[in-house]
This record gives structure tokens, C-alpha cells and sequence, in this order.
């Protein structure tokens, strides 16, 4: 009798089993392959440890806007935009968090228009679906996404079940040897200009206690740089549908109590000036390539002048060489 139970006993165990790793098996061949536009973990995942010296968080404001070859090419430092779609400001927490497990960066940007962001944006799935699994993806689901969206976060194949008649080579591929390294490391290149003809304020909706709450881990995000040594930098990205002077000076106040972190705000004192309304500009928010060269010149102006960073020892040239290449060749057409 007790081998009987023992019998069925692991013909259970070993059906849960089955099912676990089917179902894992297909999420992976069946959620949605992410190369650019954000939320690209499984290429971040690729860069050798230790070896990004700045990261740059927040939303499309960040991946759009910021050229990591441009910067190496001006300065040597290596760097990686670790961002995610209208990302809000605790799931940034989160990646910063999860990214500082195979990097150690000398400096973190962070875009903080993500601040005055409702509670739960519209790419919910896309920000926290992407992450690894471990405790800092499910902190995310539990303590930052929608109550309609943990199910299918916790279980992806609940969200991606219905994929199977349009699957294409290239999930088959990446599901079954991983993502590449990014290119562009964590770029995302856009070529349309569109002209901007004038300032649009943005009449930004204002929810205090999301706002309070935003700040809170703003200043979570500053104590693990302190604790790891970081430079902290939170930014607003120059862009023509700006905040309110209100809200800006009140962000800018409660930012400088935190002490150890610097603000930066690009569209103060003329910070558009530098840009070409008509060439420049993708849209009212992003930076095309041309004028994403320019913004990213600058940043590595500041890293090195401002900051007082150098590069890694030895950093691996030959890649990012071939990254500076690879946004050239963009750029021409």
C-alpha cells in the first residue's frame, strides 16, 4: 500500500512538473520578442558584468533620447539605457534595483517627468513582463501594477496563449538560443523630424499622495546609490510639452532635500536653444537621432567635466567601436 502512495505520489509530482516547465517553455516562445522601445532585459542581460560605468532610467524620454555609442565616442564611458514605455516611477525603483545585481555604475540618471505619471500608466505589462524572474519582478507586480494585471504577470501564458497561429522564426529563435546584445545599447533610433513650432504647456493633472509616493521611492532609489557608491542624477529631458513652473519648482525642492542627489532640469535658462525645432525633434517629447547625438554630446560633457568620471580600465573597445559604427551607419540612411 505504501508503494502504491509513494507511486502516485510522484506521478503527481512529476506531472507538476511537466506542466511547470511547459508552460515556461511556451511563455518564453510565446510572449513577444523586445528588441528597442524599452523594457529590454533580455539584451541588458548580455553586457558583461561590471562593465557599464553609467546607467539611465525613466521612460520613452530616456531610450529615445540617449545614444550610449555617442558617449563612449566623446568620453570612453560606457553606459546603457535601462528604460521602459511611460514607466512609472516605483517600477523604475524596481529595475534600478535589479540592474545594480550585474552592474556597478560610477552614475545613474534617472528622467523624472515619470513623477507626475497617474498610478498606473498604459504599458503596465510591457515594464514589469520583460524582468527577470525574482523577487524585484515580483515586488513590482504586487506592489506596482494593477490589481487586473497580476494574474497575467505572474503567469505569462495567461496573457500570451492566443500568440500560437502568428508566432514567426525569429521567436522560435530567440526563445531557443536567448536575445543579442543590443547594438545600441538600449537606444532605440528614430529617423522622422517633425517641426516644432512652439512651447505647449502640459496642464499635468496633479495627485498629491501618487506624487508623495513617488518621492518616496525617488529617496529609496538615492539610498541604494549611497550605499553603492552611485553618483545619482534625476533629470527632466528637454522636450517642447513641458510641466508647470509649479510643479517643477516644487520637484526640484523636494529633489534637493535628498542631498546626495543632483537635478537637472534640460529646459531651464534656454536649455531648447541648443536644438533645431526643425530637424531636432520626433515629436514634442523625443529627440530624433539627430537631435539624440546632441543631447547625448552633452551628457557626456557632463559626465566627464561635471561629474569628474573616468572610464573603466580596459573597457571592451572593440564592441562599442562597433556600436558607434552601427548608429553611423543609421544615421546615413
Amino acid at each position: 500500500m505504501k508503494k502504491e502512495v509513494k507511486k502516485e505520489l510522484f506521478a503527481v509530482v512529476l506531472l507538476i512538473a511537466l506542466l511547470v516547465a511547459f508552460a515556461c517553455a511556451s511563455s518564453s516562445l510565446l510572449m513577444p520578442k523586445r528588441e528597442n522601445f524599452g523594457s529590454t532585459w533580455g539584451r541588458f542581460l548580455k553586457e558583461e558584468k561590471d562593465s557599464v560605468n553609467v546607467l539611465f532610467f525613466g521612460s520613452s524620454m530616456s531610450y529615445c533620447d540617449i545614444v550610449p555609442p555617442v558617449i563612449w565616442e566623446k568620453s570612453g564611458l560606457t553606459s546603457y539605457v535601462m528604460a521602459g514605455p511611460e514607466q512609472t516611477i516605483p517600477i523604475t525603483y524596481y529595475y534600478v534595483s535589479e540592474a545594480l545585481k550585474t552592474q556597478k555604475p560610477k552614475a545613474l540618471f534617472i528622467e523624472v517627468t515619470g513623477v507626475f505619471f497617474e498610478k498606473y500608466q498604459n504599458y503596465t505589462k510591457v515594464n514589469i513582463g520583460y524582468m527577470p524572474w525574482d523577487e524585484n519582478r515580483i515586488g513590482a507586480t504586487l506592489s506596482a501594477s494593477e490589481s487586473k494585471e497580476i494574474i497575467g504577470l505572474l503567469f505569462p501564458l495567461y496573457n500570451y496563449h492566443s500568440r500560437w497561429d502568428s508566432l514567426e522564426r525569429e521567436d522560435f529563435r530567440i526563445a531557443l538560443k536567448g536575445y543579442s546584445a543590443d547594438e545600441l545599447a538600449g537606444y532605440t533610433f528614430l529617423a522622422d523630424a517633425k517641426e516644432m513650432a512652439s512651447v505647449q504647456p502640459r496642464n499635468e493633472s496633479f495627485d498629491g499622495a501618487n506624487y508623495n509616493t513617488n518621492i518616496g521611492y525617488l529617496k529609496k532609489i538615492a539610498e541604494l546609490c549611497e550605499k553603492n557608491g552611485i553618483k545619482p542624477v534625476y533629470y527632466i529631458a528637454p522636450n517642447y510639452w513641458p510641466l508647470s513652473d509649479e510643479h517643477m519648482s516644487m520637484l526640484e525642492n523636494d529633489i534637493g532635500k535628498m542631498g546626495n542627489v543632483r537635478f537637472i532640469d534640460f529646459n531651464k535658462d534656454g536649455g531648447l536653444s541648443s536644438y533645431d525645432p526643425k530637424l531636432d525633434f520626433y515629436d514634442n517629447l523625443h529627440f530624433n537621432w539627430r537631435g539624440a547625438e546632441k543631447f547625448s554630446d552633452r551628457l557626456a560633457d557632463i559626465l566627464t567635466r561635471q561629474l569628474g568620471l573616468e572610464p573603466t580600465v580596459n573597457p571592451d573597445s572593440t564592441i562599442w567601436n562597433t556600436r558607434a559604427q552601427d548608429f553611423h551607419k543609421l544615421c546615413a540612411g
